[in-house]
């Protein structure tokens, strides 16, 4: 037998009964224990301490849950007739993170030297106009990160295409050493304009890299296309290439989408020629040209588990999705939020907007529905005590009623907010999309650890 235990916040239901023996109480199954079966094997699985029970069949078949193990009543499996859900619920839900901001987000340009085809800012802009940030708008935005995040930000160059505005990413990098920020720098590009000299400079200063990269040449041509609708593939890897000249490994963001929805692992060769130590998928987002029925996602998530499989035993790592819930499941630590949106990072536009999401930016997004981007640079109070972001701070699945009997609340960090409100207009509503994959991906996690102890991979 392989069990997985965690001590539980309350004291053992035999000790709250004073001691009465198991015998004279009548015990049942607890409501947030989940069973998964597969083969000769059984799972008891706490929904919400993430502790598991592993049982060969005969074994679980032996249980008795009227007449209870000690292991099974005082890891709470078991629950006797004074149990109230309510309560446990209570008792177990995660105390809150703080809500001090940590990550900025600089959108240096709306445009872009590639037209992706899934692209959600591209396909959403109803104003083609391009947007360019300006050092005077960049100014007022790191007197924004001052106040807000004093000390150990995070901050993050996106866009459109960060490099197509590179003196002003140059400006603000000196601007936070003067201003004396500590702050730690990102940029996520297509890779286009990496040369040795923006490399040199990236390299100096100590930032993270991520390139977008969605397969080898014929998958990532099929969606990541310039203007003249030439494939990127080979000037991608190039930028790479230099990259790692100057001593930076970047992470890679494999965007999956109707292109490579059924060969989510063709970019595995490519982590591992190149020997990076992993990578992260970015699921289809909603936008004007791509759609996927409920049907299409069930195909997508098949292939993915089965590319997630294939990512374990070759010991590399996929850090967007999965990986972040099997290390959370194997530490039984509660994933609470998937995103620093919620309460956690501000963005600004390049004229000057501030919001909570970078994904729903621009704001033509949303219509006239709410589009959290209502202030812009000139805000001089806290952010986190402004009521969109603590409306966004307060959304996790312990705070949305429809999820509180879901097996995956302690995993699925709440999936995509964005989400929610493109679809149902409304933060507050699950994101069917998460609910899916979780569907697939818990059984997944549950056995895959179980396979992983038993040395399977």
């Amino acid at each position: 037998m392989l069990s997985v235990q965690v001590r539980s916040k309350k004291k053992s239901l035999t000790k709250l009964r004073g001691g009465v023996p198991p015998l004279f109480i009548m015990y049942h199954l607890n409501p947030f224990v989940h069973i998964f079966e597969r083969n000769d094997v059984v799972a008891l699985y706490n929904a919400l301490t993430l502790n598991t029970l592993y049982l060969k069949r005969p074994e679980f078949e032996k249980l008795s849950f009227s007449d209870p193990s000690k292991e099974l009543v005082d890891n709470e499996f078991v629950v006797g007739p004074d149990f109230n859900a309510v309560d446990y619920f209570t008792d177990h839900k995660p105390n809150e993170q703080s809500s001090e901001l940590s990550v900025a987000y600089f959108l240096l340009t709306s445009g872009c030297n590639l037209r992706c085809k899934y692209c959600f800012v591209e396909t959403r802009m109803n104003n083609p106009k391009t947007t360019v940030m300006t050092e005077e708008t960049a100014e007022a935005a790191l007197k924004m990160l001052q106040r807000n995040i004093p000390k150990d930000a995070t901050v993050v160059f996106y866009g459109g295409e960060p490099f197509l505005n590179f003196p002003v990413m140059q400006y603000i990098v000196r601007r936070c050493e003067e201003m004396d920020l500590n702050a730690h720098f990102v940029v996520v590009t297509n890779g286009l304009l990496i040369t040795s000299e923006t490399a040199s400079f990236l390299e100096a200063k100590k930032f993270d890299v991520g390139i977008s990269l969605d397969g080898d040449m014929e998958v990532n041509d099929a969606m990541r296309v310039d203007h003249e609708n030439q494939g990127s593939f080979d000037r991608i890897e190039k930028a790479i290439t230099v990259l790692i000249e100057h001593g930076i490994v970047p992470s890679i963001s494999c965007t999956l989408s109707k292109h490579n929805w059924e060969r989510p692992d063709n970019i595995i060769s490519l982590i591992k020629k190149y020997r990076l130590p992993g990578f992260g998928y970015n699921l289809p987002a909603i936008n004007g040209n791509i759609r996927f029925s409920k049907e299409e996602r069930a195909v997508l998530i098949k292939h993915l588990i089965a590319a997630e499989t294939e990512i374990v035993k070759n010991r590399l790592v996929e850090d967007k999705v999965v990986d972040r819930r099997l290390k959370s499941f194997v530490e039984q630590r509660i994933w609470l939020k998937d995103c620093a949106a919620y309460g956690q990072q501000f963005v600004v536009t390049p004229n000057g907007k501030v919001g909570v999401c970078h994904g729903l930016w621009p704001d033509e997004t949303n219509g006239e529905s709410k589009t959290y981007y209502n202030l812009d640079v000139s805000y001089d109070k806290l952010l986190n005590e402004h009521q969109d972001w603590q409306e966004w701070f307060s959304r996790t699945p312990y705070n949305m009623p429809e999820c509180w009997s879901c097996p995956s609340i302690a995993l699925c960090g709440g999936g995509c907010a964005k989400n929610s409100l493109l679809t149902k207009s409304s933060i507050w509503s699950k994101d069917e999309d998460i609910c899916q994959l979780m569907e697939q991906l818990l059984p997944w996690t549950i056995w895959t650890y179980y396979d992983i102890r038993e040395g399977v991979y």
